[in-house]
């Protein structure tokens, strides 16, 4: 580990140059082998860092990234301890998710996926966010786990693919819903905005009509009134800030007037 932490190093020092002589696909594998450290430094800065870059900068194989895309969407990186909710296990998950958003925005470049791929990408990661029970945002001495931000990166990413349908948006719409309505964990590190931008996404893609995403809103809106404390607080504050984060989003999207009042007439009832 220590070995590929000095090597990375070294290539963030260098403004993310590949070394001559370097087989990125070896350096590539090994980092994926450790992207669930719970060193933050090795996981978030520098192969997260590093494979960010390498992206932006089209460093990589489309073979390569394929080949990463299939590792971290398997059973033993993106569900890798999937129901735990205080493990390690985690930042495997979590890292993982946040591979999705950048080979597909390698494919909004080099158009490389094929329709079972798109169908692949989307099983998993909508799975995925519906299994993951560890919501913890930042872990004292190990870093961001930001399971639940990650993984609305890689649905946001999805959603903004023209490949996916009214079908797909619908599923994510719901599955975005439902999360917010979780009553054993109070977000607080931005997963609220995270999340609306998935719902800004799908607004943007233009293709769900509007009484489909203001009927989502008032579902939101009718929770069950509870006497059960914390958890209805929990829950109606998670949800708030989910629709005040969409809300104030939507602000800048002309023709949204109507979604907007919805979410204001339901917060006032909230």
């Amino acid at each position: 580990m220590n070995s590929i932490k000095s090597f990375l190093k070294d290539v963030r020092d260098n403004n993310y140059k590949v070394p001559n002589g370097t087989d990125i696909d070896q350096v590539v594998h090994e980092m994926i082998k450790h992207i669930g450290s719970i060193d933050d430094e090795l996981r978030d800065k520098l192969i997260y860092g590093t494979l960010y870059r390498w992206i932006m900068n089209q460093e990589l194989s489309i073979e390569l990234v394929r080949q990463v895309l299939y590792v971290t969407l398997d059973d033993d990186h993106l569900f890798y301890g999937i129901g735990d909710n205080d493990q390690d296990t985690v930042f495997t998950r979590s890292f993982s998710a946040l591979f999705i958003p950048l080979a597909l925005h390698y494919n909004d470049i080099f158009n490389y996926l094929t329709e079972h791929e798109y169908e692949y990408i989307y099983s998993r990661m909508t799975l995925y966010f519906e299994l993951e029970k560890d919501f913890r945002g930042y872990i004292l001495d190990k870093g961001w786990a930001h399971s639940i931000a990650h993984a609305a990166d890689g649905l946001d990413s999805i959603s903004a693919a023209s490949y996916y349908s009214q079908k797909h948006l619908l599923v994510i719409l719901e599955l975005i819903g439902e999360k917010a309505c979780v009553n054993n964990y109070y977000f607080i590190n931005d997963e609220d905005e995270r999340m609306a931008e998935v719902v800004i996404q799908i607004v943007k893609r233009d293709i769900l009509m509007k009484d489909i995403l203001i009927n989502w809103v008032q579902q939101l809106g009718g929770i069950e009134r509870l006497e059960i404390y914390p958890q209805y607080d929990i829950i109606r504050g998670n949800i708030k800030n989910l629709l005040r984060s969409v809300y104030f989003k939507l602000l800048n999207i002309s023709g949204s007037e109507d979604i907007t009042k919805e979410i204001l007439k339901t917060l006032n009832q909230l």
